[in-house]
C-alpha cells in the first residue's frame, strides 16, 4: 500500500457512530484506519458482529476509492458491490483497516480491503466496486 507520509487525520470521518473509524491515513487510491471495538459492537457470543466488520469494508473502501493526499482532489464514492470473506473473530479491541485501488478508470474504482486485529491476524478480507463522484459531490445540495 503506497500511503502518503502526511500525519493521520485528527478527526473521525463522518459515519454513524457505530462505524466511526480513526488515525485515517490516505495515499492515492488507498487508504488505512483503526476502529475500536466495544461491547456494543458484539454478538451474543462476544465476536464482533458482522454487520459492524461489513460496514467497516464498507467504510474503508469508500474512503479509499477517491482517496487523495490532497483535500481537493478527493473524489467521494458510492458502493456499487461489495463481497465479504469472513476469516477470524474479533472482540472488544483495536482493529486495523486498509484497502487499496486495484484498477478501474475515471468513473469507477475497484478495491481490495482487510481488517486485521494487533497481532496481524486477519478478521476479514473484501473486494469492491464503488462510483467515484466529482470532488466537492458529497456535500448536501440546498434546495
Amino acid at each position: 500500500m503506497n500511503l502518503s507520509s502526511m500525519p493521520s487525520e485528527a478527526s473521525t470521518y463522518n459515519q454513524p457512530p457505530s462505524l466511526r473509524v480513526e488515525n485515517i491515513e490516505r495515499g492515492i487510491g488507498c487508504a488505512s484506519a483503526t476502529f475500536k471495538a466495544g461491547a456494543e459492537h458484539l454478538n451474543m457470543k462476544g465476536m464482533l458482529h458482522g454487520g459492524i466488520i461489513a460496514g467497516l469494508m464498507d467504510t474503508i473502501m469508500a474512503i479509499g476509492a477517491g482517496s487523495h493526499p490532497d483535500p481537493a482532489q478527493r473524489q467521494f464514492s458510492i458502493t456499487l458491490s461489495l463481497s465479504l470473506n469472513f476469516v477470524g473473530s474479533a472482540g472488544d479491541e483495536t482493529l486495523y483497516l486498509r484497502s487499496e485501488t486495484t484498477g478501474g478508470g475515471k468513473r469507477t474504482s475497484f478495491l481490495e480491503a482487510r481488517i486485521e486485529n494487533a497481532d496481524g491476524a486477519p478478521i476479514a478480507t473484501a473486494q469492491g466496486a464503488f462510483k467515484l463522484m466529482p470532488p466537492g459531490s458529497e456535500q448536501p445540495q440546498q434546495s
